[in-house]
């Protein structure tokens, strides 16, 4: 299975979770719990990268997408939309959703988790969240990585 995210390039191959979402919590974490989040194709890996920066043109010259390969054998559990409650795709983030991943982030029991991505309506697009703290962490691999990001002709009305 092909994964995908986009960081700085310096950060591509760190798997400890540290970042953002360890610091102040995200969707799918509480504070203080290491999680790597990737999508499960690139274009939802910008459309969620898009969330956090006022226009692509801002993106920093040292992001790039990294393209990770999970071996197809490795057991991974799944959140659908209908298990979850109505808000689950507002911001801020609910704790509901919050406490599911978090709950699956203790038990430990699986690598990964397919969760809906509220980047794109109605969760039509899967995001990943990784466990950095599962024995099979050591099977993640980033196997590419690419500099360019958006084409140039998507947002050339922007200023």
């Amino acid at each position: 299975m092909k994964l995908y995210r986009i960081g700085p390039k310096m950060y591509l191959e760190n798997y400890q979770g540290l970042g953002a979402s360890y610091q102040d919590g995200g969707r799918w974490n509480r504070v203080g719990q290491p999680v790597l989040y990737f999508a499960q194709s690139p274009a939802t890996a910008l459309l969620e990268m898009g969330n956090y920066l006022p226009s692509p043109r801002l993106t920093p010259k040292n992001y790039q997408l990294g393209i990770y390969k999970l071996p197809d054998d490795l057991a991974l559990d799944q959140i659908s939309c209908d298990q979850l409650i109505d808000d689950w795709a507002q911001f801020p983030y609910p704790s509901s959703t919050q406490d599911i991943g978090g709950k699956w982030l203790d038990l430990n029991q699986s690598i990964g988790l397919i969760v809906p991505s509220a980047a794109v309506p109605a969760g039509l697009e899967k995001n990943i969240l990784i466990n950095p703290k599962h024995k099979d962490i050591s099977h993640l691999k980033l196997i590419e990585s690419t500099e360019e990001l958006y084409n140039h002709r998507i947002f050339s009305g922007l200023k």
